[in-house]
């Protein structure tokens, strides 16, 4: 398998779904959503028109305000910007598509509803990938260095085809979002929807903190991460958090109870 194949297995494929190697010129439809609706990528594209600046904005916030790994961004033709967000575990998609508007709400506010689009959604479950030709045009899209993006705000495409080798050397430098650090921004993001139950499996951020004295054993600790903005929030990440204690969650849910009606 090509490098870039692989980088692009990596971060975007899922079970069931395998990335031809090479792609094809054209390009290939990303399907992000499987038979049960789980999401292992999502991805919000900003039109041409509202500029590079929202992107900017929305890296800076995921990496610096949420803490989260960077995202990796894909320069789309005529569709403008992309940018593409891979989870290490798939989750249901009404909590990808609460993650996306949370998103949204908190980085791109300012940017009208029609230039933006999140995906996947039940009416949008595929999106192209990069690198790809764009027929008729003579443009490419490509992944690119998110640094470097201002150089693509009047033109969001390359003029020529981008070397394999440099994009997965680009891609290679990307890391999936885990999923407790997933769990703990869409408590930050949609507090509300931290209110409905986490899905069953086992558990998958539980943290062992040191004993409190030699030979003692050790004690299972929160898993929900820092980053919070507010008690609320914080709260509201224990009380929905699958590593905490019964009696955590109960003591989290009893000092929210001032919070709501």
């Amino acid at each position: 398998m090509h490098s870039l194949s692989a980088e692009l297995q990596r971060l975007f494929g899922r079970p069931g779904q395998d990335l031809p190697d090479p792609l094809p010129e054209a390009g290939f439809p990303l399907d992000l959503l499987s038979s049960d609706e789980r999401v292992w990528t999502m991805v919000i594209g900003v039109a041409p028109a509202a500029g590079w600046a929202p992107v900017a904005a929305l890296c800076e916030g995921v990496v610096n305000v949420l803490e989260l790994p960077a995202p990796a961004v894909s320069v789309a033709g005529r569709a403008g910007f992309r940018v593409w967000f891979s989870l290490a575990d798939p989750v249901p998609l009404s909590r990808a598509e609460a993650f996306l508007a949370g998103l949204q709400a908190r980085f791109l506010a300012e940017v009208p509803a029609a230039q933006l689009t999140l995906l996947p959604s039940v009416a949008l479950r595929s999106v192209p990938i990069a690198p790809a030709h764009e027929a008729g045009d003579g443009c490419w899209t490509a992944f690119i260095d998110p640094a470097m993006g201002g150089m693509f705000a009047d033109e969001t495409w390359l003029d020529m085809a981008p070397s394999p080798e440099r994009q997965a050397e680009l891609l290679a430098g990307f890391k999936s979002i885990a999923l407790v650090d997933f769990q703990r921004v869409l408590s930050v993001l949609a507090p509300a929807g931290a209110m409905v139950p986490a899905s069953g499996g086992p558990v998958t951020g539980l943290v062992m903190e040191a004993p409190a004295f030699p030979g003692a054993a050790p004690r299972a600790g929160l898993a929900v991460g820092s980053g919070f903005v507010d008690p609320k929030s914080f709260l509201l990440a224990v009380m929905n958090d699958p590593s905490a204690s019964a009696e955590q969650r109960i003591d989290a849910a009893k000092a929210l109870l001032p919070y709501f009606p």
